[in-house]
């Protein structure tokens, strides 16, 4: 047990705890103790009264969490968590930042644990600085049980109230209180997650155990300013997809490594906001460079950091190692099969190799372990509609996603290709004109812009788009070069277009189906060179 967690049992226990001690609080034999175990692990229990039990299957209730995800190994449905933002009940503004990146924090810890679905901190963002029913926002979010706190910072000392909530029956299954150290955030932190798989306990592998029972850091400082980073993260990622919050949090990245250099989430979260960047269009050509360079650490400081492994994926991909790639999923789908970012990526590489049934399959599960990704999910399962020429089916899919974020710039680029492929190109260069000009940083879709203004004959203007940066990012980017190399087949420049097509390939994009059908490419179909392209595939590997 963390030496830090066993300050704060100490606090609860009233009493000093010696090495070689196990603490049992008081409540661990009680009946709602017990209940609260029963309740994680699907176990019956003759404490719970009538009024807390389930429903049964003949009596459905109106709300149903998420049950058809997956299961434990005893056939019980595992049980979903959502932890809500926590609020700053002291009101002292340089704390704000705790609301998010502590939530962040715990789910982080929670994720680990394979017998829990906990809900990932996209699905919490826009609940912050919110008032918020947690027992609807529970409902909202498809999960069993929901944790809500608030906070009190103030000079050297922090309290955490907090309590997990039945969403079905709106029993608290838990309350604490939890004081400690005003610096010492990561005690806090351990403590709630600790509370919450107290009724795990039993379910926990010895892996998971060990890996509960590591601190990420021993730097107190080193971990404020992580958690300020992850705040600053969240906000580019989820919020406002603003530069200079991407910046802000490389810097805290940074600072905390200085602060520890051994920090290996501090790494992760560093590298994350480079390949970040260029996710979003808005990167610099060297970003995935120093993308793998703080992964690289990181999994030399703890080599199973989830959020770098999976990002480090989409790296293989960049580099054309797809073999690499899928064998990485492999693994991670065994250690960590409830983790939403799996399935968008495979559902990427699905879509690139051309498998596009198992593609709109993994992005329909990311939309289940994610709620807040299904406008992610839409945009995606509309593009292989797309692909398949299912129009009508693929502005259903970006309706779904609108209805969540009616302003993602995702969205309107999508349904922009559903009119430019459907037939209107005028309707597509307006929709498509209009999101540069909201979003004139994201230079990765100018090469998208480019195959509509080409097609429409409007050849300056589509290699106006062609901007050095654009074509800089576009050389490290699977989709992106195969946009260039379809404007300059469009354009009539054959070799260019193959040179970019060429590209696309070795970065990964072997969408033979699309590759074939693609009006755009219909100019080079004839040339020789094209069957070699198709050869080069290899069934996507």
């Amino acid at each position: 047990m963390r030496d830090d967690l066993r300050n704060v049992l100490h606090e609860i226990a009233g009493a000093p705890l010696m090495a070689g001690d196990t603490f049992r609080p008081s409540h661990v034999d009680s009946g709602t103790f017990k209940r609260i175990k029963n309740w994680f692990t699907g176990k019956s229990t003759p404490e719970s009264s009538s009024s807390g039990s389930y429903p049964s299957a003949s009596n459905p209730p109106s709300f149903i969490p998420e049950l058809n995800i997956t299961a434990t190994s005893t056939g019980t449905d595992k049980k979903t968590v959502a932890i809500l933002p926590f609020k700053n009940l002291s009101g002292e503004e340089s704390s704000n930042f705790l609301e998010f990146a502590l939530a962040d924090s715990v789910i982080t810890e929670l994720a680990q644990i394979r017998s829990l679905i906990v809900r990932p901190s996209s699905v919490i963002a826009k609940y912050q600085g919110n008032d918020v029913d947690p027992r609807e926002a529970g409902k909202e979010l498809r999960a069993h049980a929901v944790l809500s706190a608030g906070f009190m910072r103030g000079g050297d000392k922090m309290r955490v109230n907090a309590q997990l909530l039945d969403v079905l029956t709106g029993d608290i299954l838990w309350s604490d209180r939890i004081d400690a150290d005003g610096n010492d955030i990561l005690t806090l932190q351990d403590g709630i997650a600790q509370r919450i798989l107290d009724g795990l306990r039993l379910e926990l592998s010895d892996n998971e155990q060990e890996k509960l029972g590591r601190k990420m850091t021993e730097n107190h400082d080193a971990w404020e300013e992580y958690l300020r980073g992850r705040d600053n993260f969240g906000r580019f990622i989820f919020r406002t997809l603003d530069p200079n919050d991407c910046e802000a949090a490389i810097q805290n990245f940074k600072k905390a490594i200085e602060l520890d250099p051994h920090f290996a989430l501090a790494y992760s979260g560093l590298g994350a906001c480079y390949a970040n960047r260029v996710f979003k269009g808005m990167g610099d050509p060297d970003d995935y460079t120093l993308a793998e360079t703080a992964f690289t650490k990181a999994f030399f400081y703890d080599p199973n950091v989830v959020e770098a492994r999976m990002l480090m994926v989409m790296i293989y991909m960049a580099r054309g190692e797809k073999k690499k790639a899928r064998a990485e999923i492999v693994l991670l789908e065994k250690q960590f099969p409830n983790d939403a970012v799996l399935y968008f990526v495979k559902g990427v590489i699905n879509r690139l190799d051309g498998n596009y049934d198992e593609s709109l399959k993994a992005f329909e599960k990311l939309s289940r372990l994610d709620p807040a990704a299904r406008a992610v999910a839409s945009y995606n399962r509309a593009r292989i509609f797309i692909y398949r020429r299912e129009y009508d089916k693929a502005i259903a899919e970006i309706e779904k996603g609108e209805k969540v974020e009616p302003d993602h710039p995702m969205l309107k680029i999508f349904r922009s290709g559903v009119y430019y492929y459907r037939g209107d190109k005028d309707a597509a260069i307006e929709l498509m004109d209009k999101v540069i000009k909201d979003h004139p940083e994201m230079d990765g879709i100018k090469p998208l812009y480019a195959v509509y203004l080409a097609g429409a004959g409007k050849k300056d203007e589509a290699l106006a788009q062609l901007t050095e940066d654009a074509l800089a990012i576009s050389k490290a980017d699977h989709d992106m070069a195969y946009w260039v190399g379809s404007t300059y087949s469009i354009l009539g420049e054959t070799d260019l277009a193959f040179k970019w097509l060429n590209k696309a390939i070795k970065l990964g994009n072997q969408n033979k189906p699309h590759f074939e059908k693609d009006k755009s490419l219909d100019a080079l179909r004839d040339d020789p060179r094209f069957a070699d392209l198709m050869a080069k595939m290899n069934n996507g590997d």
